[in-house]
């Protein structure tokens, strides 16, 4: 069901800039990271009020929690409770704060308004955005965690149950649907078994494209079976990579490289097949 909207449009809402008194705020890490009371204090220690910023809030009836600058947050919060030494004037200036304030939010608009004032800043690492995403009850993320549940994969895992590369596997959903993910890591495990390189997002996403763009040829058993015998899933993804930088004579990026994925996995379906056969992309173009 590719259909789906998944995206981090946020409807529209009251939006105000107003003084907060820091002490009040709230923090709740199924919209956000989780706080590092170590950096917060460190930030306390040095804090200058007029590099605060603005710190993001939504307010939830009669209580306002931070969605962005949590730590900055914080270390206002240490400073009034006398457990960081400053100076009287920074611990004037922070007792009232600029802050910009949110309402009529629903716990997954608070994850895409995190998400979007970060990711640009890259301070959110995608194993986090996943998690903060799947807690807040993003679809995008609530659809994605169960079909790696469904397959027993775990994401920042490096096991043989890690899933490498969440981005990339987020992007199959938003563009295919989870039953192609779905899809993706059974022929992925009929192929290789449980591997490490098998849960590989490259890998997953030319599986992927291979069975969302050819669903009327394609036979997920069969293009496992094909896939088994190009070697083991490191192999696999070496053969990828070979073919993104053009045997190491051009630089790949992930989007040359799904192509190359794409290009590997349906060569492989391909090989000694006289009927039935796909177009094989030519990456190069």
């Amino acid at each position: 069901m590719p259909g789906k909207d998944y995206s981090y449009d946020i409807p529209d809402h009251p939006i105000e800039y107003v003084k907060v008194d820091p002490a009040i705020v709230k923090f709740d890490p199924r919209a956000q990271r989780n706080l590092n009371k170590a950096r917060a204090t460190a930030i306390a220690e040095k804090l200058v009020p007029t590099a605060l910023g603005t710190p993001i809030l939504s307010r939830r009836g009669d209580d306002l929690y931070a969605v962005d600058g949590m730590h900055r947050v914080y270390a206002c919060q240490l400073i009034l409770a006398g457990k960081v030494s400053t100076t009287p004037e920074v611990r004037e200036a922070v007792q009232a704060i600029t802050c910009e304030v949110h309402s009529g939010l629903s716990m997954a608009n608070e994850a895409s308004l995190f998400i979007i004032k970060n990711k640009e800043s890259s301070k959110v690492g995608a194993n986090d955005e996943f998690r903060i995403g799947v807690l807040a009850g993003h679809p995008l993320f609530q659809d994605t965690n169960a079909v790696l549940e469904k397959h027993q994969l775990k994401v920042g895992s490096s096991g043989i149950n890690g899933v490498r590369g969440i981005k990339g596997i987020l992007s199959i959903v938003m563009e295919h649907g989870p039953d192609i993910l779905d899809q993706s890591l059974t022929v992925a495990e009929g192929a290789w078994g449980r591997h490490p390189d098998t849960w590989h997002s490259v890998t997953i996403g030319g599986i992927a494209t291979v069975l969302a763009k050819h669903s009327d040829v394609v036979n997920a058993h069969e293009l496992a079976e094909k896939l088994k015998r190009q070697g083991d899933p490191t192999a696999f993804r070496a053969k990828i990579q070979t073919i993104a930088t053009n045997n190491n004579t051009r630089h790949d990026g992930t989007h040359g490289r799904l192509k190359a994925a794409h290009l590997a996995v349906a060569s492989a379906w391909n090989a000694k097949r006289r009927v039935n056969r796909i177009p094989v992309p030519n990456i190069f173009e």
